[in-house]
């Protein structure tokens, strides 16, 4: 089992906007994949306006297979494209879950 953790850096301002898009984006995958696991998060401390995106994956080959969805659904392309328009910077992070209760 895998985590992909996307960071964003949103423009001062512009997170009530950001966030709908996510939302938004959600939805439409989840519609697309009953099985995904997606959870948002925003920033209480650390740097401000810090929009987190993490999904579940079950290995390598499903990153392939998440991307390939992503890339064919027309609609979540477009808020994508919208949403790159809010945000200063990203970061992707995989991380390999060792221990799960």
């Amino acid at each position: 089992m895998m985590i992909e953790r996307n960071e964003f850096r949103i423009k001062f301002g512009k997170m009530k906007e950001a966030k709908a898009i996510w939302i938004e984006i959600c939805k439409l995958f989840h519609q697309d994949t009953k099985d995904a696991k997606i959870r948002m998060m925003t920033d209480l401390t650390g740097p401000s306006y810090t929009l987190v995106v993490e999904s579940e994956l079950r290995d390598f080959i499903h990153i392939g297979l998440r991307t390939y969805q992503w890339m064919t659904n027309s609609r979540i392309s477009a808020l994508y494209q919208q949403f790159i328009e809010l945000c200063d910077s990203a970061e992707r992070t995989l991380y390999h879950i060792e221990y799960q209760v």
